[in-house]
């Protein structure tokens, strides 16, 4: 089959899934839902404490398939409490030990991550705080600068209201275990029964209630569907449809891959134009709006021919950034990336000091004059193929350095990858390359077709597992999102050389 039509049929399947859910499960929110009891005390769903107990890695850790330090000491504390608490066989007391002993070694890691997954410095302290109360043998000394860090986040949240109002905390609400006002939050599930549209928080808030079926069934609809579409655990989120929308148009986009499906297009367009509200949109309709998904929106629906308004985004401006959130830490690379690319939809009287004001931020923020790291990415290639893209017709001088780094950075047989070759982050160098080979100086092609044969080798149809790299309370893997730039990357190479039949 010819590379063009593989890569049109590829497409068309894409753009006609189902793109609402990931389609991967992780240790972490799976080990939430594993601590479910019946009103007879027994465990509501034995399954998957099995499947946990089969997923320990060797190290004795739980956790992705990347070793990041944050993603796997979170996960394996949470499976180690789990185990404390159901875990009656030998076996599983053995794993416990073996993953007590895995915490012990890596407590004084941590900071040499690149950052923290979501609310780490709110849910370690908690569930520390459980190990004490049921004297398990953890690091607690080592770890215990985290209550400094929880106090400070703390301090930037309106706690006066945080179970009045929707607000970004819900997401991590089993960081507040003793501090909850139940009631409070249970008037906060969604309209599809979730607690701000995560599965670990869902199941946390139902642990407390010994009637929990009975009390809230359409909370409990909401994990035993995600259970019966999954199997064997629990996703990091669940919708993500606003999200895998407006990602996968971005990169099919910049791929040259959007011509020819204009019938399967116009639904996913319709959906966004849908929920884009005043506010802007989260990355699922029913969560709390943010910059970014607000920006990937309103990019995707201009470039589309769409007539969008970004004044929601000005809200998000701060003295020398923009924000994704109210009540952040830090800020992110990539959301003031798409909003510079989204500029157009602002207001032309704001356009000139948003452009400078995040290209200042940028190109300040860059380490060693060539990279970029970011808050919702593990890998260093995510925000530096973005700033790559977005800074190509504000700054283009500025990217040599760059473009060298990343050259020097692939590995001998076309890949990259921070921790290991992954064909996400050869897609998203090989887009950025390519999209900076046609728009400011040709570049080598012998690279280029070396990163471009990676991909073809590696790329299997309808492939539903990749490493995880994105940053949530876990890592972890959006497929169609991931799948729709290995094909901008073959795409646009094709178009750019045509030198595959």
């Amino acid at each position: 089959m010819r590379l063009s039509t593989y890569l049109n049929f590829a497409v068309e399947e894409l753009l006609s899934g189902e793109l609402s859910y990931l389609t991967q499960v992780n240790d972490y929110d799976t080990s939430w839902a594993a601590r479910l009891t019946g009103e007879d005390g027994n465990i509501a769903y034995p399954s998957l404490l099995e499947g946990l107990i089969s997923r320990q890695h060797p190290d004795g850790s739980w956790g992705g398939e990347i070793p990041y330090s944050y993603d796997r000491l979170l996960t394996t504390l949470s499976v180690v409490l789990l185990l404390a608490r159901v875990g009656y066989r030998r076996q599983d007391q053995e794993q416990r030990a073996a993953g007590e002993r895995y915490v012990w070694r890596n407590a004084d890691k941590l900071e040499g991550a690149v950052h923290p997954t979501v609310g780490f410095e709110m849910i370690l302290p908690t569930l520390l705080r459980e190990g004490e109360e049921l004297g398990l043998d953890l690091p607690y000394a080592l770890l215990r600068h985290y209550d400094e860090e929880r106090a400070r986040k703390l301090s930037l949240l309106p706690t006066w209201r945080l179970f009045k109002t929707q607000t970004s905390a819900l997401f991590s609400l089993e960081a507040f275990a003793g501090n909850v006002d139940l009631e409070g939050a249970t008037n906060l599930l969604l309209n599809d029964g979730s607690m701000a549209e995560s599965p670990s928080a869902t199941a946390w808030l139902l642990g407390q209630f010994p009637d929990w079926r009975t009390r809230y069934p359409e909370s409990v609809a909401y994990l035993e569907g995600l259970l019966g579409r999954y199997g064997d655990g629990l996703p990091a989120m669940a919708p993500y449809d606003v999200f895998a929308r407006a990602w996968v148009l971005y990169y099919l986009h910049g791929g040259g891959l959007l011509k020819g499906h204009d019938d399967l297009l116009r639904p996913h367009y319709e959906y966004l134009r849908k929920h884009l509200g005043p506010e802007g949109v989260g990355w699922t309709p029913l969560a709390f709006p943010d910059s970014d998904n607000t920006a990937m929106a309103l990019l995707a629906l201009h470039r589309a021919g769409y007539e969008v308004d970004g004044t929601p985004l000005l809200s998000y401006e701060r003295e020398e950034h923009f924000a994704v959130y109210n009540h952040e830490l830090d800020p992110s690379i990539s959301a003031n990336l798409h909003i510079l690319e989204a500029l157009e939809t602002l207001p032309k009287g704001d356009r000139a000091r948003v452009r400078d004001k995040i290209l200042g931020y940028i190109l300040g923020a860059r380490h060693r004059n060539a990279y970029w790291i970011d808050k919702w990415h593990s890998s260093v290639y995510y925000p530096t193929s973005r700033a790559l893209m977005a800074l190509l017709p504000h700054a283009p001088d500025q990217l040599d350095d760059t473009v060298h780094w990343l050259f020097s950075t692939q590995n001998t047989d076309g890949s990259w990858g921070q921790y290991m070759s992954t064909s996400e982050e050869t897609a998203l160098i090989l887009l950025a390359l390519l999209l900076y080979h046609l728009s400011v100086r040709p570049l080598p092609q012998a690279p280029l077709r070396l990163a471009a044969e990676y991909l073809l080798a590696n790329e299997q149809p309808f492939k539903t597992e990749y490493p995880e790299l994105w940053i949530a309370k876990v890592l972890f893997a959006p497929t169609f999102v991931i799948r729709s730039a290995i094909l901008a990357a073959l795409g646009l190479y094709q178009d750019t050389f045509g030198d595959y039949a």
